[in-house]
This record gives structure tokens, sequence and C-alpha cells, in this order.
């Protein structure tokens, strides 16, 4: 390219598309995935449409405020999908990495960048402020295709996990089958019935686990834990959870207390889990040689559940982020909190079945009373 009078950077955009296009199919190239050819429209996808917003951008006219609250991330949300979000579900699907995607816009920031100054002898001086609009609309644009190219990679995982949770149904169904027939198969020894009750029990608590991971992941891609009232008691689903947690907790008493008309207009089935997650939390973290006492309690508006253990309490620091998942695992990956058993699903399931019934729930532990769960929902639903 000749040299002449400077030119601003939008308007160099605009009469140079071809050329910049040229050096992006060029470097998309390069990184391409080995799955297969990729065509010139594959490689150049989007390119074209995010480098007219690009230069839309740097042509209008912009205040020193709202510079500093572009280069912070805060934009308005543009309405519908972007160029740049577009372009990160083509190349997802595409076999681009996170990676890769990102060196696109490095090598596009550093090719325009070039190509002007080339053109431009007196870029520097006359034009910095342009440089830096072209920078703010490139990381704009690189945030909006790692946000969806992020949001869509989560979205498959949460597809494949809900899957694998339900077709892992039947072969526990087969195993829990198994087990019901050694116990109670007249051929079975002593040992054999030991056997199928361990197995049984096994059984019992993976249908609990696939349960708590297939709510997880519908409250991810439906935005929470779907309800269906009926007229409910809860007397009727305290005693029901209660023994069937009895028979597969041998040796552990659980203490069953209902106080008062504990009717509504619940899921039951969904207050079921909340019975099950909170006492099974208790067995399993409570004194071994405790009981864990189960109190449903009717006020006027409201019902109120608790469940209490003994033994040692929830840290402080722990407390506030007990039904929080990420936040919990994320300490514990690095090293800041207990190690786990599994994935702790269950607390966090439970707020959402608590709040989808307009409900709260809490939590009180200390080493002298102990840990109390403390779930409140209305009667009438609202």
């Amino acid at each position: 390219m000749s040299k002449g009078a400077a030119m601003r950077l939008s308007e160099f955009i605009r009469h140079n598309m071809e050329p910049i296009l040229q050096e992006w199919e060029d470097f998309a190239r390069t990184i391409e995935p080995t799955t297969g050819v990729m065509d010139v429209a594959e490689l150049r996808d989007h390119a074209e449409d995010m480098l007219k917003v690009i230069s839309a951008d740097l042509a209008t006219w912009q205040t020193d405020e709202e510079s500093v609250e572009k280069s912070k991330g805060h934009v308005p949300p543009t309405p519908g999908d972007t160029a740049a979000e577009i372009h990160a579900e083509t190349r997802l699907k595409c076999g681009f990495t996170i990676e890769q995607l990102i060196s696109e816009y490095r090598a596009l920031r550093a090719s325009v960048l070039l190509l002007w100054s080339d053109q431009n002898e007196d870029v520097v001086r006359f034009h910095a402020r342009d440089i830096t609009r072209f920078n703010e609309a490139v990381d704009q644009a690189l945030a909006e295709s790692v946000s969806r190219y992020a949001a869509m990679v989560r979205q498959a995982q949460d597809i494949f996990v809900g899957i694998l949770g339900h077709d892992l149904r039947t072969p526990l169904q087969s195993v829990s089958l198994g087990a019901e027939y050694l116990m109670q198969s007249p051929d079975s020894d002593a040992n054999l019935i030991q056997l199928g009750s361990r197995m049984f029990r096994s059984s019992t608590r993976m249908s609990e686990m696939l349960d708590n991971l297939l709510d997880f992941t519908r409250s991810r891609i439906g935005g929470g834990i779907s309800i269906s009232r009926a007229e409910t008691n809860l007397a009727a689903v305290c005693e029901q959870v209660v023994e069937e947690l009895s028979l597969s907790n041998p040796g552990r008493t659980i203490r069953c207390v209902i106080d008062g008309d504990v009717r509504g207009r619940w899921d039951a089935g969904r207050l079921g889990q909340v019975y099950q997650n909170l006492i099974n939390n208790a067995l399993q973290h409570g004194s071994k040689d405790g009981e864990v006492s189960v109190v449903t309690t009717a006020n006027p508006q409201d019902i109120v559940l608790t469940v209490h253990n003994d033994g040692e309490p929830i840290a402080p620091d722990e407390q506030e982020h007990i039904f929080d998942l990420l936040s919990r695992h994320a300490r514990h990956a690095a090293g800041d909190g207990p190690s786990q058993k599994n994935l702790g699903l269950g607390l966090y399931i439970t707020r959402e079945i608590v709040l989808a019934h307009h409900g709260s729930i809490s939590l009180q532990s200390t080493q002298t009373a102990g840990t109390t769960f403390t779930v409140r929902v209305p009667k009438d639903g609202s």
C-alpha cells in the first residue's frame, strides 16, 4: 500500500476491507482444526460483519466517561445476537479451541494496525485516540465471542450430563432388582442377604444422587426447578422419607415430629427431596451415635421444617457458601476446605426447590447447639 495523507482508522477499515479480510483468512488457515479443510467463507466467518461494527463504533463520538466504562467492559447489551457471538458459535462447531478463537482477535488487532500505520506516516502523532478506540472495539467483540463460546460449552456439558444421568437409570434399576432378589430369595444364606442389603443401600443412594444430578442439570438449562402443586400432607411425606432412610441406615436413629396441621398446596415429590437431602446430610456429617431430629411445625401462614443433628459444627466461612455449589467446590479444589466424597448437589437442589415454593432456607451451626437447617414454605404458595 502506498503512503499518503493520514486516514482515520474507521475510514481505513471501510476502504481496505478486502486486504484485512485476506489477512484474517490467512491466519485462520494456519490454526484451522485438522478435522477438515475449510473454505474461504468458513475461514472468514462473520469477520466482515465484525469489522463493520468496529468501524461504525470508531466513527461514533464517545465521551471520556464512556471510554472508561467501555474499558471496564460496561457496555449496554446489544439486541439480538452480535456478529462476534455468532462467530463464537460457528468456531466452536468447527472444532476451534477457546485459545484459537482468542488468537484470531489478537492477529486481527495486529494486522489492522500494521496495515494502517504502513499507509499513514503520521498515524501515531495524529491518531493515537483511534488506536485506543480500535482496541476497545476489538476487546468488546472478543468478550462477546468468549462469552457465547463459554455458554455453549456449558450447555453442551449440561445436556451430556442430563443424558448420562437418564441412561444410567436402566442399569441401576437392574442392580436394585438383583439386590432385592438376594435379600428375599429363599436360597440366600446370611452372607448373600447381607450382600444384597449393601447393594440395595448403594443403589438407593446412587438413585438419589442421579435425582439431584438431573435436577441440577434441569435448573441450569431451564432456569430453575419446576414444581407441580397439589394438596399435600407433609406428615405423610416426612414419615415415608424417614421410614425409607431408617431402613437404609440401620443403627441410626431418625426422629420424626409433626406439630399441628401440616397440609397445604405444594409439590409433594419435591418437598420429599428436601426432607431426603437434609436428612441424608445430617446422617453423613452428624454424630454417628446421635439421633437426627426432623420437626415439621404448622404456623398460620407457613410451615416450618427443621432437621437437626449433633456433632462437629460447620465452619463459619463454610456456612456462608453452604448452598452455593460453585463457590464451595472452587474453594475445595484450591485446598481451602474439606475433601468431598461426592458432588454435594443435595443442598444446592434443596435450596432451589425451596425457592421454587417461594420459601426460604437457613442454617445455624455451633459447637454447643449442633447443626440445624430451617425451611419455611408458605401454605398458599405465594
